[in-house]
């Protein structure tokens, strides 16, 4: 995760949902820099009294460029520069690469899934420097990229970009191309409209009396007040583990362009159905072309019990 509202939220969605065990959360420079994601995942865990789920630091820049941020929409804080309070929980001393490759190593489970709301710069460093830990993930969901599958699958960053992956594109060509089973959930499905936060779902939230619901009405104010609604861009990866029938997924052939003039961090599909599969340019990647409404209802729910 990056730390902005929306891995917030994600990470609240996925602590509170029996229906995944989160072992474990690592930072990377993305919305915020890196040392900021980390204190957000801190705020999260100690929210929840989740103290039993560890907190690793990640990369601070990305893999070849200088890093981007999103302030102007996240905050300086990237949790809508709601003045929180810093958490008592400190990260583990490990890397978020050590801890990552120590909990594949360790696992009883046939494999994990890892779930990448932010930048890729993570688990790209992981697949190079350690390449035996492909074989140990079960499966990758990442919040990233447009690819055209609906109305909404144009870029957020630049025109053809999604923010993750134009943040760091080298790494999202590495993950993309290391063969491990991906699932990739594109602002073609985040962005519909029907699916975002509304200011009467916003208004549902500050009514609850709960401790999770203050907290995400406090990280929604600006956001809620500037734009009226909120896209739950990284909730909707999280929730692909949690109910795998709200989505639908059809395997593309996908490139990441990492040398465009104005195409960087363009995830290109080849769509040519009247080519033989083996002619078909870029790595094989399951792209969501539609979510259930019922998620948001899920997300919800979840968001307002906690």
């Amino acid at each position: 995760m990056d730390g902005g509202i929306d891995d917030a939220l994600a990470l609240i969605l996925g602590l509170t949902s029996p229906e995944i065990e989160v072992v474990g959360i690592t930072s990377v420079s993305g919305n915020v820099p890196v040392s900021q994601a980390t204190m957000n995942a801190l705020r999260v865990v100690e929210l929840l009294n989740r103290s039993d789920v560890w907190v690793a630091e990640g990369r601070a820049r990305p893999l070849a460029r200088d890093p981007i941020r999103a302030f102007s929409f996240h905050g300086r804080d990237g949790l809508g520069d709601s003045s929180l309070p810093l958490p008592r929980l400190r990260p583990i001393r490990k890397s978020a690469l050590n801890a990552i490759r120590e909990t594949l190593n360790s696992s009883k489970r046939h494999g994990l899934t890892i779930i990448c709301t932010g930048p890729l710069t993570n688990l790209a460093t992981l697949l190079t420097e350690h390449p035996d830990a492909k074989r140990k993930i079960m499966e990758a969901v990442i919040m990233g990229g447009a690819y055209g599958v609906t109305e909404h699958g144009f870029g957020n960053e630049t025109p053809v970009a999604e923010f993750n992956i134009y943040s760091d594109p080298e790494a999202a060509q590495i993950v993309f191309e290391s063969g491990i089973s991906l699932k990739a959930v594109g602002l073609d499905v985040t962005t519909i409209q029907q699916l975002e936060l509304t200011l009467n779902d916003y208004s549902r939230i500050k009514k609850g009396r709960r401790r999770v619901a203050s907290f995400s009405a406090r990280i929604l104010a600006k956001n809620m007040r500037t734009h009226g609604r909120f896209t739950l861009h990284d909730p909707m990866a999280v929730a692909v583990k949690i109910r795998p029938s709200f989505y639908r997924f059809s395997d593309y052939h996908v490139n990441v362009e990492t040398k465009g003039g104005y195409t960087t961090g363009m995830t290109i599909m080849d769509r040519r159905d009247w080519m033989s599969k083996d002619k078909l340019l870029g790595s094989l990647v399951e792209v969501c072309e539609s979510v259930d409404l019922g998620f948001k209802r899920l997300f919800l729910d979840r968001l307002l019990t906690a």
